[in-house]
């Protein structure tokens, strides 16, 4: 069916909408009882706790350039601690919901009504944006992102009568610019889709020569945002060397100039959102392969698809490519299915609505696969990296190992804020050079 004005779409389909935003959240509520039921403490997010026990952004900008991450933890430990559980909630129904959106307004077809609600839970990366209040920038990116592509692609198929140039005409780019320059402080792999997409909206709007004076001057948004994160990183770098900023070596967030590492990764990327079996496979001696081979199956009807449809709709292989330009990061850098939560409900969305668009329990049952995959990971973490399961060596990978859950400050479910006591003796694991601890208050 064609997406003739997607604003009446939107009106007359509210109840599937409201519906995705439900079952999202119903799942994504079940992962965060995990969290809190089994006692799992905050290790990794101690580069979050610290400025917020602190109550200092300077901190929170020592390593990394993540203000608004810094002010919605803040926000929540002035509260409750654990209110950060809700704001990554937030982000991912929204993200989830956008990134349906614009697939329709993309492909001009409409999911049907039980493919909404299957997007809804169809994501086995919900469980790992919700393991730590350090990955909430994660979850803000996937939402800008994805409210950002929504107007990119209205702003490409903008309806025939509509006005050419003020307010009316102009407002969703002014948006979209603004998004895309918020998307600079949130998460380092969002930097891409930051520079792309409006990049890619001015070149459409320099061929339609509609580069109006508001355009313009929302342009200035990203390009100033993406001039003072340069500079910002850059004299972050200089004054604390453990400060991210990629440069070319072989680093874990180097620049790679390897073919095949770029091969590698962008199978991975694509793998993490697709695959119907726990990523946390990879950390288990045997379940590795297994995921590896399920994972190529995946990624290969996952291309088919995206090939068959390119080739039936060439109009649609801009938005890809934009898609796939703003995943320089993961490609060129390191993959990861932090990374791919970025275009994980993009990837379903496509298949929903191609893949398996005409067999309606073969497209619940892989969505119900994906949740699981999500649900398997979020009870491997919980039960903690000594977990036994069936016998078999653990393997170095991602958050489900003990490299990685190490030095636990406070449990999440029993910790209502965290405070600083400087008095302490011994420096805070992580951050070396500041002497004292995190508190935890009940």
């Amino acid at each position: 069916m064609k997406v003739a004005d997607h604003s009446t779409e939107i009106r007359t389909r509210h109840r599937e909408i409201l519906g995705c935003a439900l079952v999202g959240s119903l799942g994504i509520l079940v992962l965060d009882a995990l969290i809190l039921r089994y006692g799992v403490y905050y290790s990794d997010s101690i580069y979050t706790l610290y400025p917020v026990a602190t109550q200092s952004l300077t901190a929170s900008l020592a390593t990394m350039v993540r203000p608004v991450e810094y002010l919605i933890a803040l926000a929540a430990n002035n509260v409750y601690l654990p209110l950060w559980l809700g704001a990554s909630l937030l982000c991912m129904v929204g993200a989830t919901i956008l990134a349906g959106l614009a697939c329709e307004r993309v492909f001009e077809r409409q999911l049907p009504k039980e493919g909404w609600w299957i997007l809804g839970l169809a994501n086995p990366l919900l469980f790992l944006l919700v393991s730590g209040p350090g990955l909430v920038s994660q979850a803000l990116a996937n939402l800008l992102f994805a409210g950002a592509m929504l107007a990119f692609v209205s702003e490409l198929h903008r309806p025939w009568g509509q006005p050419r140039f003020g307010w009316r005409a102009d407002r969703v780019v002014v948006f979209l610019n603004l998004m895309a320059a918020a998307l600079f402080f949130t998460k380092e792999n969002a930097v891409a889709a930051a520079t792309v997409i409006p990049a890619a909206t001015a070149w459409i709007r320099l061929k339609a020569r509609r580069l109006s004076p508001i355009f313009l001057f929302s342009l200035l948004l990203p390009i100033g945002a993406g001039s003072c994160w340069m500079l910002l990183k850059i004299w972050l770098k200089l004054k604390f060397p453990n400060s991210m900023l990629p440069t070319l070596g072989d680093g874990r967030y180097d620049l790679k100039l390897n073919p095949i590492t770029w091969g590698r990764n962008f199978i991975m990327s694509l793998a993490f959102p697709v695959t119907p079996l726990p990523s946390s496979f990879l950390g288990f001696e045997l379940l590795r392969p297994l995921w590896v081979v399920v994972a190529l199956g995946s990624v290969t009807l996952f291309i088919g698809v995206l090939l068959r449809v390119s080739r039936r709709q060439p109009k649609v292989v801009l938005s890809l490519l934009v898609i796939a330009a703003s995943c320089a990061p993961m490609i060129l850098i390191h993959s990861s299915e932090l990374y791919s939560s970025m275009i994980a409900p993009f990837a379903v969305s496509l298949m929903l609505l191609f893949g398996l668009s005409k067999m309606r329990w073969l497209s619940l049952s892989y969505g119900l696969l994906l949740y699981a995959a999500s649900f398997g990971n979020g009870i491997i973490f919980c039960l903690g990296p000594d977990f036994n399961l069936l016998g078999l060596q653990h393997l170095q990978y991602s958050i489900y190992t003990r490299e990685y859950q190490i030095n636990p400050t406070c449990p999440v479910g029993t910790t209502a804020h965290v405070g600083w006591d400087g008095t302490a003796a011994g420096d805070i694991p992580g951050v070396p050079g500041v002497r004292g601890r995190i508190t935890c208050i009940q």
